[in-house]
């Protein structure tokens, strides 16, 4: 990993976001100055990994702007104040939107459950709110920390270091992948579902981050096939497309994210599975479109 990583730090006021990072600087706890709107700190891990974090203000004025640096940072740590159950329910509105904002798709995401040392709640009960323990379209983790212990914030860092040297989302199939996960999260949260155009609108809003190639041919195919699989439903009459119950559960599916079908084609062609049904052979192999058999063709005969 070349380069600083970009990291966003956000969180209610209060939540203990700019102790965090003093105290970890430091070494020792020292209570930090609260952010007005938005601090940057340069940070090296180990003596490898550099980070530059910004932290946005947890103000209710300040929050607005924290969109803004979405598409500009690598990863992002969502802090929680876990001794205020009070801010639970308005922490939920906010983790929300990073979660669901497009741009943050396939990037860590690090819920950090602050101030366990002085928390009532155990920290299983703010994750389960925050619905993320059936996420598969991103790297994620829940850690618990304390200001009085500063590495345990240096843990924080480590794991996102470690996801960007690891590359959790391998490069293949990940169009595709990406292209379906945001279609089936944006039909899951328009219930009545969305006329095509405005399916494609989005979308190519959304390449606008460079997350996903937005090519309408393409699109209209992976359509067909998701509606042809029963993954998608056509409303003839309203002219809206929509996801399926089906849909909905490969959606939860951790081999939506994993890309296996490269595996799943090794496998058939591996002497060991030639017995196996045409049918299942000819399913695999419709996974891939037709530029993706050919450089594997290329692949596979190169000597």
């Amino acid at each position: 990993m070349k380069g600083a990583i970009q990291v966003l730090l956000y969180g209610l006021e209060r939540s203990g976001k700019s102790t965090l990072i003093s105290s970890y600087q430091k070494g020792e706890f020292r209570p930090g100055i609260p952010s007005t709107a938005h601090q940057s700190y340069d940070i090296v891990v180990e003596g490898k990994a550099t980070f530059s974090l910004i932290e946005v203000g947890g103000r209710k004025e300040v929050r607005r702007f924290v969109e803004e640096y979405l598409p500009h940072v690598d990863a992002t740590i969502f802090v929680i104040d876990g001794s205020d159950e009070t801010t639970f329910s308005e922490v939920r509105r906010e983790f929300l939107r990073i979660l669901n904002n497009p741009i943050t798709l396939g990037k860590p995401l690090a819920v950090v459950f602050n101030k366990v040392d002085i928390s009532r709640t155990h920290p299983s009960v703010v994750i389960d709110r925050l619905d993320i323990l059936n996420r598969y379209d991103r790297p994620h983790r829940v850690f618990s920390t304390t200001c009085k212990i500063p590495k345990s914030f240096g843990d924080v860092l480590v794991w996102i270091h470690e996801c960007m040297e690891e590359d959790k989302f391998p490069l293949e199939d990940k169009v595709s992948r990406l292209l379906t996960i945001y279609i089936f999260d944006m039909l899951v949260e328009k219930k009545e579902g969305l006329p095509l155009l405005a399916l494609l609108g989005q979308l190519e809003i959304i390449s606008r981050t460079g997350q996903v190639e937005y090519n309408r041919d393409k699109i209209l195919i992976l359509l067909r096939k998701l509606r042809t699989k029963g993954d998608l439903e056509y409303d003839d009459f309203k002219q809206v497309w929509k996801i399926t119950d089906k849909g909905r559960g490969k959606l939860q599916d951790p081999d939506l994210i994993k890309g296996t079908k490269h595996e799943k084609l090794r496998a058939i062609l591996d002497e060991k599975e030639t017995g196996k049904a045409l049918k299942e052979q000819k399913d695999v192999v419709d996974e891939f479109d037709i530029d993706e058999l050919a450089e594997l063709y290329k692949e596979t005969t190169k000597r």
